[in-house]
């Protein structure tokens, strides 16, 4: 019997959505805005190593706390580093991960050196699971 359960390949977001430890939160603010997304993936300056991630509660706890607009992201920033699931494991793996305190995203990943192919969020389970 094939096993049909639903992956992570299925829901996940193909492009990866990030910014550096430097970017403004204005800016950041601007791009969650106008890609549709809650959490944004944290990138080390120069490099493709995931320092972290920062969500739309992250930038709401800045602005309550009085910081500008100016400030980083690395001024911001709740989670550090972000677990990473493969691209073939089920949805339902994927699932009791993100329930896991802290855990907002998850870095998909492929093949054997485990090369990023892009993101899930609890938001893009919402939307695999209403068909959008």
């Amino acid at each position: 019997m094939v096993d049909r359960s639903p992956l992570v390949a299925h829901a996940m977001r193909s492009r990866i959505v990030s910014c550096t430890l430097r970017t403004p939160l204005t800016e950041i603010a601007r791009r969650m805005h106008d890609e549709q997304v809650n959490v944004m993936l944290v990138a080390s300056a120069g490099t493709d190593l995931i320092a972290g991630a920062l969500t739309d509660v992250d930038l709401l706890r800045a602005l309550r706390q009085g910081r500008s607009g100016d400030a980083m992201a690395s001024d911001a920033m709740s989670t550090a580093g972000v677990p990473a699931i493969g691209a073939r494991e089920s949805l339902a793996e994927a699932a009791a991960r993100l329930r896991e305190p802290g855990v907002s995203v998850l870095v998909v990943t492929e093949g054997s050196e485990g090369r990023p192919v892009g993101m899930l969020a609890r938001s893009d389970m919402v939307a695999y699971l209403a068909g959008a």
